[in-house]
């Protein structure tokens, strides 16, 4: 019977503490990531600036391209980041991204952050108004407050099949307006 107790006690404990409710993301701070990362990144494809990506991310940035079993980073991966933007300049191409957050953690210093979401990657030709390619992608980032502004200092990604529907049913959607 005492065991029965001790196991009954142990159960419930266990229940009260996985119950606990999401912690609150502050919106200043939501505010704070979307002006110092996900606009310029947005604005960085719009205009094809591979200053302006590369700023955006920390010099010891972490890149994992999870298809490919491959880790960049530093200068290294932000140059070639930065020559990937200037190549479809060259070419006569235009990007626009668009980012669907879905989640966001956030440590209690307030000073790294993790975000998970979707991206919807556009690009267009110089001469046909309709895009070439439209696709989806998976994110996760991790984000550091530095000299108080935020920062992508990891970043993994792969394709994801999902519908434009979808993209469009999260709660948070960063896009440029044109």
């Amino acid at each position: 019977m005492k065991k029965s107790i001790v196991i009954f006690f142990c159960l419930g404990i266990g229940l009260c503490f996985g119950q606990t409710s999401p912690k609150q993301i502050p919106p200043e701070i939501m505010e704070a990531i979307k002006n110092d990362v996900w606009v310029p990144f947005m604005e960085a494809y719009d205009q094809l600036d591979s200053k302006k990506i590369k700023a955006i991310h920390t010099p010891d940035i972490v890149r994992v391209t999870i298809t490919q079993n491959n880790v960049a980073s530093g200068s290294q991966y932000l140059n070639e980041f930065g020559g990937f933007l200037d190549s479809v300049k060259n070419q006569g191409n235009h990007l626009s991204i668009a980012f669907a957050i879905r989640t966001i953690a956030l440590n209690s210093n307030e000073d790294v952050a993790y975000q998970t979401g979707y991206y919807r990657l556009v690009r267009y030709n110089s001469t046909i108004a309709q895009p070439q390619y439209t696709g989806y992608g998976f994110f996760n980032v991790g984000l550091r407050k530095e000299n108080g502004t935020w920062k992508i200092w990891l970043d993994s990604d792969s394709r994801t099949d999902i519908s434009d529907d979808e993209f469009g049913s999260s709660k948070i959607i960063y896009e440029l307006k044109k």
